[in-house]
C-alpha cells in the first residue's frame, strides 16, 4: 500500500500519469516506418512470384499513384502474401485511392497479422486501440481493448517498441488484459530501450511505484532525465521529486547512465 501511495503523490501533486501526448508519438513513429523496408521476418509466408508486383505497388503507393499501387497490390493480398495484406490495409485505413474503411483495413491488416507480419499486428492492435470512423458507420471500427491487447501482444515479443509502449499502458490499468505491474514494468522497459519517450517517463513511474528501493529510484532518475531531455510533459517535476529520495552519489550514476544512454536498434 506505501508504495503505491508514493507514485499517486507524484501523480496527484503533478496531475501528469499518462500524459495526453500518445496519439502524437504513435503518429510520428507510424510516419517514419511506413516507408521503412520489411525484411524477411515481417513478411510471413509470402510466395516469392508476387515479391516484385507487391515492391512495385508499395512504390507506386509512396509515388502517390494509389490506383497502381491498388492494381499492384491486391492481387498480390488476395493470392496471400502477407506483405501485400498489409499494404492494402495501409490504403484502406488512410483512405488512399480507395473509401476509407477501417473494417476492411482491419481485416486485410488481420489476414497479414495471422501470417506474422509484426507490423499489421501492431496496426491492427492499434485500430482496435482506437477505433475509427463515426460510431455504428459502415466502415467505422469499435474500440476493443481485448483485441487491441491481443495484437499488441505479438508485436511486442517480436520487438516492436510502439506495441510495447501501449501493451505496458494497458496492463498497467488493466484495461482489456489482466493488471500486472510487473509485465506493465518489462513492457516499458523495452519499448524505454528503443527511444520512446513516454515509456521512458512510463517506466520511471512504474519503478517508483514497484518499490522504495534505491536502485529502482536511481533508474527511475536516469528515466525522468532522459524524458526530461526530450521536453517529456511532466518529467522534469517528477525529476526533481525522485531527487529528493537519492543521494548526491546516487544522482551522479543516473545522469552518468543517462549520459552513456543509446537506444536500442
Amino acid at each position: 500500500m506505501r508504495q503505491r501511495f508514493r507514485l499517486t503523490v507524484l501523480a496527484v501533486i503533478l496531475g501528469l500519469v499518462w500524459p495526453p501526448v500518445v496519439q502524437a508519438q504513435v503518429e510520428g513513429f507510424e510516419a517514419d516506418d511506413l516507408d521503412q523496408p520489411r525484411d524477411k521476418s515481417e513478411e510471413g509466408d509470402a510466395a516469392a512470384p508476387s515479391r516484385a508486383d507487391v515492391a512495385s505497388g508499395w512504390q507506386a503507393f509512396l509515388d502517390g499513384d494509389y490506383e497502381t499501387a491498388l492494381a499492384e497490390l491486391e492481387p498480390a493480398a488476395q493470392s496471400g502474401d502477407a506483405t501485400a495484406q498489409y499494404y492494402l490495409g495501409v490504403l484502406y485505413d488512410h483512405g488512399e485511392g480507395v473509401a476509407r474503411n477501417y473494417r476492411t483495413a482491419a481485416e486485410w491488416y488481420e489476414k497479414a497479422a495471422a501470417q506474422g507480419h509484426r507490423e499489421a499486428q501492431f496496426k491492427l492492435g492499434f485500430l482496435h486501440y482506437t477505433g475509427g470512423g463515426q460510431p455504428a458507420g459502415p466502415s467505422a471500427l469499435a474500440r476493443d481493448p481485448e483485441a487491441a491487447a491481443r495484437w499488441f501482444a505479438p508485436a511486442a515479443e517480436a520487438g516492436h517498441p510502439m506495441a510495447s509502449y501501449l501493451l505496458c499502458r494497458m496492463v498497467d490499468e488493466g484495461r482489456g488484459v489482466e493488471r500486472d505491474l510487473d509485465r506493465a514494468l518489462s513492457l516499458c522497459r523495452a519499448a524505454a530501450d528503443h527511444g520512446v519517450t513516454g515509456a521512458q517517463y512510463n517506466t520511471a513511474l512504474l519503478l517508483t511505484e514497484q518499490s522504495t528501493d534505491r536502485e529502482n529510484w536511481t533508474e527511475a532518475y536516469t528515466w525522468f532525465l532522459l524524458a526530461t531531455r526530450a521536453n517529456y510533459p511532466g518529467a522534469k517535476q517528477n525529476l526533481n521529486v525522485v531527487a529528493k529520495w537519492l543521494n548526491e552519489a546516487d544522482i551522479i550514476r543516473a545522469r552518468a547512465a543517462a549520459d552513456a544512454w543509446q537506444p536500442k536498434n
